[in-house]
């Protein structure tokens, strides 16, 4: 993993996502000039914007803005070497995001890798969408075996299912009868390790 590079996420404060990419390049560039890292180093930084239109309460103007899809994340493209400079230099931004599910190899959780692959797919979304991109922070995935957490019905599992109108149900699978399916809300459903 030292040779190759990454898509790693960076937790930033709210609404300074664009001023950190500045400071982060001048960062970078002063690395370089000082040669504490490679001229040929590569450092990539990515903030997923759309521009919406919005109207101004006070004129009733329409007004066009640049909305930041994901508050406080600044995506950076790099080596493990060079992130780790930049978690104890930059002061600006707070932590990376850590994987819980990878280890490393003394033990530890690993950071946040996301796929190049992934990454392209993502950035190509985000700059030719018609419409509006939403990033959805759910877990849960149609077809997923769920676990009902809380309330009177803690304990039930089911499979989520998603209806014509595309709301998502739990669903039910109850032989030779078919499915007995209802909505609930996802931030009371778990995932069920099969």
């Amino acid at each position: 993993m030292e040779n190759n590079y990454s898509w790693f996420v960076a937790v930033v404060t709210h609404n300074t996502e664009m001023k950190c990419v500045e400071r982060l390049e001048k960062l970078v560039n002063t690395w370089r000039s000082s040669k504490a890292i490679d001229i040929s180093e590569e450092v990539a930084t990515y903030v997923p914007t759309q521009t919406v239109v919005r109207i101004q309460p006070s004129t009733g103007r329409r007004v066009r803005v640049k909305k930041v899809l994901a508050p406080c994340y600044l995506f950076i493209r790099c080596k493990d070497t060079v992130r780790y400079q930049i978690a104890c230099e930059a002061p600006y931004i707070l932590r990376f995001l850590m994987d819980r599910a990878s280890k490393t190899e003394s033990g530890r959780n690993d950071f946040a890798r996301i796929p190049n692959g992934q990454m392209e797919n993502f950035k190509r979304m985000v700059e030719e969408a018609v419409n509006a991109v939403i990033i959805d922070p759910s877990r849960v995935h149609v077809g997923d075996k769920v676990r009902i957490t809380t309330g009177r019905l803690a304990g039930l599992v089911g499979n989520i299912c998603k209806e014509p109108d595309g709301s998502s149900m739990i669903a039910l699978r109850v032989d030779f009868l078919g499915y007995a399916k209802m909505q609930c809300p996802s931030d009371i459903l778990e995932l069920v390790k099969e």
